[in-house]
């Protein structure tokens, strides 16, 4: 989370560290600390409650609409179930409009990283999973027809209705106008990459800190903000 943020700034955007009510955390103020979500996966607390739950990371290009980077959030498919997503990247006005009432968003985060910290290889089963989660997180414009959003969004609540983040008719698009990757410390069994690569998911295998296999995969995600972040 923190080597995004990193890798973002680098690269010319202006980031920020966020506390759970939505300030952010100042170099002058007395109290820093950013704190890290634990435990089971949750929805966003609502600013109300206060600062000391968890903090998220801002990142902004210029005066163009900001977003937030998330770890452990809960997301509700379609089926009404919640999926955690590791880290997630959704736009600011998501964050804003879930903070009045706390609670998960519906929809689809516009990057997911699944992060797998085990000492065997990913398996299809393994693959397979993350493909069903984002099916279910994905709502396309059809959708609309009998779920209760207008106009048709990709991800709910406060997401503006602009073209990019309107809903697409296809998950062929969504998955490519999306950042989907499985992260893991080992690697990946055979048959898994091409299933993979199918569902445009980027597989990213050895990921330890300050490998080149985590500079490659900072690297990627920098790569997709660039393109649709600024």
């Amino acid at each position: 989370m923190t080597e995004v943020a990193l890798g973002l700034r680098s690269r010319g955007f202006s980031v920020w560290l966020q506390r759970s009510d939505g300030t952010k955390i100042q170099p002058t103020d007395p109290n820093r600390q950013f704190i890290q979500r634990g435990g089971a996966p949750t929805g966003i607390a609502q600013a109300s409650l206060g600062p000391n739950n968890a903090s998220v990371i801002g990142f902004r290009w210029g005066h163009r609409p900001g977003w937030e980077i998330w770890n452990g959030i809960q997301f509700y498919g379609r089926s009404q179930a919640t999926h955690e997503i590791d880290i997630a990247i959704v736009p600011e006005s998501v964050g804003a409009d879930l903070r009045v009432s706390g609670g998960s968003p519906v929809g689809r985060p516009r990057a997911a990283i699944e992060c797998k910290d085990v000492g065997t290889d990913g398996s299809l089963d393994e693959m397979r999973a993350l493909v069903a989660r984002l099916y279910d997180v994905t709502l396309l414009h059809s959708h609309h027809h009998h779920l209760p959003y207008y106009p048709a969004q990709a991800i709910h609540p406060g997401t503006p209705a602009s073209s990019k983040d309107r809903a697409v008719v296809t998950y062929w698009q969504e998955n490519r106008r999306t950042k989907n990757i499985l992260a893991r410390r080992t690697g990946f069994v055979g048959g898994t990459i091409p299933l993979a690569r199918y569902h445009h998911i980027e597989p990213h295998a050895n990921i330890t800190v300050g490998s080149p296999a985590s500079t490659d995969l900072v690297a990627s995600v920098v790569e997709w903000a660039l393109r649709n972040a600024r």
